[in-house]
């Protein structure tokens, strides 16, 4: 699912806002943290949007595509989206 600009900049304030409240933790310059939240943010809905893409179409090149939303559909696209990560990442 992809996240508007407004839902990211809202997560950004509120991940601000949680850390200037942590104990221990004091935030000098709030307007420079901001936006590298927002960049981390923005980094990780893209990267979640390439996998989920790429794993929507393995689902879709099978020969025998499962019906989208139904049970098997929903462990295929479990198993399929871990191996991506899998892949991607090493792990």
């Amino acid at each position: 699912m992809r996240m508007t600009r407004e839902r990211v900049f809202y997560l950004a304030d509120l991940i601000v806002k949680e850390l200037s409240l942590a104990e221990g933790v004091t935030i000098k310059a709030p307007d420079e943290v901001r936006p590298e939240v927002v960049r981390a943010l923005s980094d990780e809905a893209k990267l979640e949007e390439s996998i989920d893409t790429e794993v929507r179409r393995t689902l879709a090149s099978y020969s025998r595509p499962a019906p989208q939303g139904s049970h098997e559909w929903e462990v295929l696209y479990q198993k399929t989206r871990e191996e991506v990560l899998r892949r991607r990442f090493r792990l």
